[in-house]
């Protein structure tokens, strides 16, 4: 039974007012109430969830995505794709206990049928046929199921645009509906081509290329995705870099940039073999930084190795590579190694784009080592 809300009550979205003033005062209140719980049931999980994994069994499986696909996409894509994986798809009984749980404490009858929806997610491969009331129409690529996704706002794409990623079922609007979990790829007409290669893979292991053979061969698919490759037809001659989601042009050619600075220096490329792709970002970043600062090639050394030493030993997943560079900086300087001028966390932060407490945080795990 669904749970009724008097006016004056206060709104149970947490705002603190009436539910008058809040989300009562439109005719969707009760949709958005639900929308919203929705949304906090995902957060919860996602946020929640590394605390109750194995975290090498984690870290193992980050490094593997960031191994196969360095170079090919954003380092900060990577590891997100990996982690949305090994969340929905390596641990799908947890995500169906999360959401046992969320069912047992809701009301809401729009919410229980929404929750039971989610317990089987997919990874979706569908064409989009147009858009129609707000939602895109699609057809999936290798089982021909009618398919609908609501639009952002504002947001348009041309027919034949392949969208790619793991999704969850979504009756709240349309029976055919399905909704991202975090992400979802698109691959121009241009480029659908490659849906074909996605098929002979699975014909060469005997599979149907279904939904249940992408899940399960999902690092695969996004490396055959991602490189740069040309349709059968087509010479050598006339190869180009497939178009894939946004951030991966940026990705390629931050690794050429990053490559072509090796190349220039003139003393000092600490190796970085055994490197995740996002640990050897960081190293890249700082040895560039030491370089432009015209720092020693001792002290450049020393402190590229002890980096270099902190991964190999501590093996972290590296979201922000510019943390672990301010780190090495408020680090060095604490034991005074830089001949420039001092400078503060504050500083040191904004020149790499973190926050300051970032930067603090990873200078205290790093100063031990400099003395060893």
């Amino acid at each position: 039974m669904m749970a009724v809300i008097g006016r004056n009550d206060p709104c149970p979205c947490g705002s603190g007012k009436k539910y008058k003033k809040c989300h009562g005062r439109t005719e969707g209140g009760a949709q958005a109430l639900a929308d919203s719980e929705l949304k906090r049931i995902m957060a919860a999980y996602i946020q929640n969830a590394p605390s109750r994994l194995d975290r090498t069994e984690l870290s193992l499986h980050i490094k593997t995505w960031m191994t196969h696909l360095g170079g090919l996409m954003e380092t900060e894509v990577i590891e997100g794709a990996g982690f949305e994986h090994f969340l929905f798809v390596v641990n799908r009984k947890m995500w169906e206990s999360h959401l046992d749980a969320a069912l047992a404490k809701t009301d809401r009858e729009e919410v229980k049928t929404v929750l039971k929806a989610w317990r089987e997610p997919f990874v979706l491969m569908a064409a989009l046929d147009g858009k129609e009331s707000g939602h895109f129409l699609m057809t999936d690529v290798f089982g021909g199921t009618a398919r609908s996704m609501r639009a952002d706002s504002g947001k348009d794409a041309p027919a034949g645009t392949v969208f790619f990623g793991i999704v969850l079922q979504d009756p709240r609007e349309r029976e055919d509906g399905v909704q991202p979990v975090t992400t979802l790829y698109s691959i121009p007409p241009e480029s659908a081509w490659v849906t074909g290669r996605i098929r002979k893979m699975a014909e060469a292991e005997g599979a149907a290329p279904d939904a249940a053979f992408l899940a399960r061969r999902l690092l695969d698919v996004f490396r055959l995705l991602f490189s740069p490759q040309k349709p059968d037809s087509e010479p050598a001659a006339h190869e180009e870099q497939d178009a894939v989601p946004e951030a991966a042009d940026e990705a390629v050619l931050e690794t050429a940039a990053t490559e072509a600075a090796d190349r220039k220096a003139g003393e000092g490329t600490m190796p970085t073999d055994g490197l995740t792709a996002g640990q050897a970002n960081a190293v890249s970043i700082l040895s560039e930084s030491l370089r432009a600062d015209k720092e020693p090639l001792e002290t450049f050394t020393k402190i590229s190795d002890l980096l270099v030493r902190y991964f190999i030993e501590e093996n972290p997943i590296v979201r922000k590579p510019g943390g672990f560079v301010a780190g090495a900086y408020l680090a060095a300087q604490e034991a005074n190694l830089l001949k420039g001028e001092a400078f503060t966390a504050k500083e040191a932060a904004e020149r790499f784009g973190v926050s300051s407490g970032t930067a603090q945080k990873y200078a205290a795990a790093l100063s031990g080592r400099l003395a060893q």
